[in-house]
Protein backbone atom coordinates (compact mmCIF):
# COMPACT_ATOMS: atom_id res chain seq x y z
CA UNK A 1 0.00 0.00 0.00
CA UNK A 2 1.29 3.58 -0.90
CA UNK A 3 2.39 5.85 1.72
CA UNK A 4 1.69 9.57 1.24
CA UNK A 5 3.74 12.48 3.36
CA UNK A 6 3.90 16.39 3.06
CA UNK A 7 6.45 18.30 2.78
CA UNK A 8 6.24 22.35 3.77
CA UNK A 9 8.84 24.69 2.05
CA UNK A 10 11.89 25.19 3.33
CA UNK A 11 11.85 28.92 1.43
CA UNK A 12 9.54 30.47 -0.85
CA UNK A 13 9.79 34.22 -2.42
CA UNK A 14 7.85 36.15 -4.85
CA UNK A 15 9.41 38.63 -7.15
CA UNK A 16 8.15 41.53 -9.04
CA UNK A 17 9.34 42.96 -12.26
CA UNK A 18 8.09 46.44 -11.35
CA UNK A 19 10.26 46.25 -8.30
CA UNK A 20 13.42 44.65 -9.75
CA UNK A 21 16.16 45.05 -6.83
CA UNK A 22 13.71 44.55 -4.28
CA UNK A 23 13.89 41.41 -2.06
CA UNK A 24 9.81 39.47 -0.85
CA UNK A 25 11.49 36.61 0.83
CA UNK A 26 9.81 37.25 4.49
CA UNK A 27 6.32 38.34 3.14
CA UNK A 28 3.00 36.07 3.85
CA UNK A 29 2.20 36.14 0.05
CA UNK A 30 3.49 34.54 -3.02
CA UNK A 31 2.06 36.26 -6.27
CA UNK A 32 2.27 35.07 -9.96
CA UNK A 33 0.89 36.43 -13.16
CA UNK A 34 1.21 40.53 -14.26
CA UNK A 35 -0.62 43.21 -12.00
CA UNK A 36 -0.93 46.40 -13.68
CA UNK A 37 0.32 46.53 -17.23
CA UNK A 38 3.31 44.65 -19.56
CA UNK A 39 6.03 45.76 -17.10
CA UNK A 40 4.82 44.68 -14.22
CA UNK A 41 5.11 40.52 -13.91
CA UNK A 42 5.21 38.65 -10.91
CA UNK A 43 6.96 35.05 -10.16
CA UNK A 44 7.18 32.75 -7.37
CA UNK A 45 10.01 30.87 -6.02
CA UNK A 46 9.78 27.52 -3.58
CA UNK A 47 11.30 25.04 -2.51
CA UNK A 48 11.00 22.20 -0.12
CA UNK A 49 13.88 19.74 1.21
CA UNK A 50 13.21 15.97 0.95
CA UNK A 51 15.88 15.43 3.11
CA UNK A 52 13.89 16.90 6.74
CA UNK A 53 14.68 15.23 10.09
CA UNK A 54 17.49 13.43 8.30
CA UNK A 55 16.34 11.94 5.23
CA UNK A 56 14.33 9.67 7.18
CA UNK A 57 11.12 10.60 5.91
CA UNK A 58 11.18 8.77 2.78
CA UNK A 59 13.08 6.01 3.27
CA UNK A 60 16.01 4.59 1.15
CA UNK A 61 15.09 2.72 -1.93
CA UNK A 62 11.38 3.85 -2.26
CA UNK A 63 9.82 4.31 -5.58
CA UNK A 64 8.37 7.57 -5.58
CA UNK A 65 4.36 7.07 -7.74
CA UNK A 66 2.57 10.40 -7.83
CA UNK A 67 3.71 14.27 -6.49
CA UNK A 68 1.50 17.34 -5.79
CA UNK A 69 2.12 20.69 -5.21
CA UNK A 70 -0.68 22.44 -2.56
CA UNK A 71 -1.05 26.33 -2.83
CA UNK A 72 -4.10 27.92 -1.05
CA UNK A 73 -5.33 30.98 -2.96
CA UNK A 74 -6.18 33.96 -1.01
CA UNK A 75 -6.26 36.97 -3.74
CA UNK A 76 -7.69 36.00 -7.51
CA UNK A 77 -7.98 38.70 -9.84
CA UNK A 78 -7.81 36.64 -12.95
CA UNK A 79 -10.91 37.62 -15.61
CA UNK A 80 -10.98 33.91 -17.28
CA UNK A 81 -9.09 30.62 -16.46
CA UNK A 82 -5.26 30.61 -16.28
CA UNK A 83 -2.60 28.08 -16.89
CA UNK A 84 -0.47 28.12 -14.08
CA UNK A 85 2.85 26.75 -14.87
CA UNK A 86 5.80 25.32 -12.59
CA UNK A 87 9.36 24.79 -13.83
CA UNK A 88 12.58 23.31 -12.47
CA UNK A 89 15.28 26.38 -10.64
CA UNK A 90 18.84 25.32 -11.63
CA UNK A 91 21.18 27.42 -9.72
CA UNK A 92 21.09 28.22 -6.25
CA UNK A 93 18.90 31.41 -4.76
CA UNK A 94 18.62 32.86 -1.15
CA UNK A 95 14.88 33.37 -0.09
CA UNK A 96 16.68 36.99 1.63
CA UNK A 97 18.04 38.37 -1.27
CA UNK A 98 16.39 36.66 -4.49
CA UNK A 99 14.80 39.80 -6.69
CA UNK A 100 13.71 39.92 -10.19
CA UNK A 101 17.48 41.36 -11.56
CA UNK A 102 19.24 38.27 -9.73
CA UNK A 103 17.12 35.40 -9.97
CA UNK A 104 18.29 32.33 -10.92
CA UNK A 105 18.37 30.44 -13.94
CA UNK A 106 15.23 28.22 -14.38
CA UNK A 107 14.57 25.67 -16.95
CA UNK A 108 11.86 27.40 -19.12
CA UNK A 109 12.54 24.31 -21.94
CA UNK A 110 9.55 22.46 -20.40
CA UNK A 111 7.20 22.54 -17.31
CA UNK A 112 7.16 19.96 -14.94
CA UNK A 113 3.80 20.52 -13.59
CA UNK A 114 0.85 22.95 -14.41
CA UNK A 115 -2.90 23.36 -13.07
CA UNK A 116 -6.06 25.61 -14.46
CA UNK A 117 -7.44 28.25 -11.78
CA UNK A 118 -11.00 29.73 -12.71
CA UNK A 119 -11.73 33.36 -12.09
CA UNK A 120 -13.05 33.49 -8.82
CA UNK A 121 -12.05 30.37 -7.36
CA UNK A 122 -10.58 30.57 -3.44
CA UNK A 123 -9.14 27.53 -2.03
CA UNK A 124 -6.50 25.21 -2.64
CA UNK A 125 -4.59 24.62 -5.96
CA UNK A 126 -3.75 20.66 -6.33
CA UNK A 127 -0.75 20.96 -8.96
CA UNK A 128 0.35 17.16 -10.22
CA UNK A 129 4.06 17.56 -10.84
CA UNK A 130 5.62 15.00 -13.22
CA UNK A 131 6.46 12.52 -10.66
CA UNK A 132 9.95 11.88 -12.53
CA UNK A 133 11.05 15.72 -10.84
CA UNK A 134 10.66 14.76 -7.40
CA UNK A 135 12.14 11.03 -7.92
CA UNK A 136 15.52 12.89 -9.78
CA UNK A 137 15.88 15.19 -6.84
CA UNK A 138 15.16 12.32 -4.50
CA UNK A 139 17.69 9.86 -5.89
CA UNK A 140 19.98 12.89 -6.76
CA UNK A 141 20.06 12.82 -10.21
CA UNK A 142 18.90 16.50 -10.45
CA UNK A 143 20.04 19.09 -7.69
CA UNK A 144 16.96 20.30 -5.57
CA UNK A 145 16.60 24.14 -6.25
CA UNK A 146 13.04 24.42 -6.34
CA UNK A 147 10.44 25.55 -8.64
CA UNK A 148 9.38 29.12 -10.68
CA UNK A 149 5.59 29.21 -10.66
CA UNK A 150 4.53 31.61 -13.27
CA UNK A 151 1.72 31.65 -15.55
CA UNK A 152 1.74 32.65 -19.66
CA UNK A 153 -0.97 36.09 -19.51
CA UNK A 154 -0.77 38.67 -21.77
CA UNK A 155 -3.53 40.47 -19.33
CA UNK A 156 -3.75 42.19 -15.74
CA UNK A 157 -4.46 38.84 -13.71
CA UNK A 158 -2.75 39.12 -10.41
CA UNK A 159 -3.21 35.20 -8.45
CA UNK A 160 -1.73 35.61 -4.55
CA UNK A 161 -1.35 32.75 -2.44
CA UNK A 162 -0.32 32.24 1.07
CA UNK A 163 3.73 31.72 1.80
CA UNK A 164 5.15 29.98 4.37
CA UNK A 165 6.18 33.53 6.29
CA UNK A 166 1.61 33.23 6.72
CA UNK A 167 1.03 33.16 10.47
CA UNK A 168 -1.27 30.15 10.09
CA UNK A 169 0.96 26.98 8.73
CA UNK A 170 -2.46 25.58 8.30
CA UNK A 171 -2.70 27.69 4.97
CA UNK A 172 1.29 27.48 4.19
CA UNK A 173 2.32 25.37 0.35
CA UNK A 174 2.63 21.93 0.94
CA UNK A 175 4.54 19.08 -1.21
CA UNK A 176 2.42 15.81 -1.33
CA UNK A 177 4.74 12.92 -2.12
CA UNK A 178 2.87 9.14 -2.73
CA UNK A 179 5.17 6.81 -2.73
CA UNK A 180 5.90 2.71 -2.19
CA UNK A 181 8.85 1.26 -0.14
CA UNK A 182 10.59 -1.27 -2.59
CA UNK A 183 11.83 -4.05 -0.22
CA UNK A 184 15.20 -5.41 -0.26
CA UNK A 185 16.55 -8.46 -1.18
CA UNK A 186 18.94 -10.23 1.26
CA UNK A 187 22.22 -11.52 -0.20
CA UNK A 188 21.96 -15.00 -1.98
CA UNK A 189 24.82 -17.07 -0.70
CA UNK A 190 25.63 -19.19 -3.80
CA UNK A 191 28.09 -22.68 -2.66
CA UNK A 192 30.23 -23.85 -5.50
Amino acid sequence: MPTRIYFTPEKDAYIAQYYPDTNFGNVPYLYTNRYQGANDEYQSLIKFDLCSLGCNQIPPNSELISTRLYLMIYRNEIPCTTRLYAYRIMQYWDENTVTWNNKPMVDYSQAVGHVDIDAGYFGWVKMKLTHNIVQKWYNGHYRNYGLLLKCKEPCDSLIGFYSREFHNPDYWPMLGVCYYQNCCKENEIISI
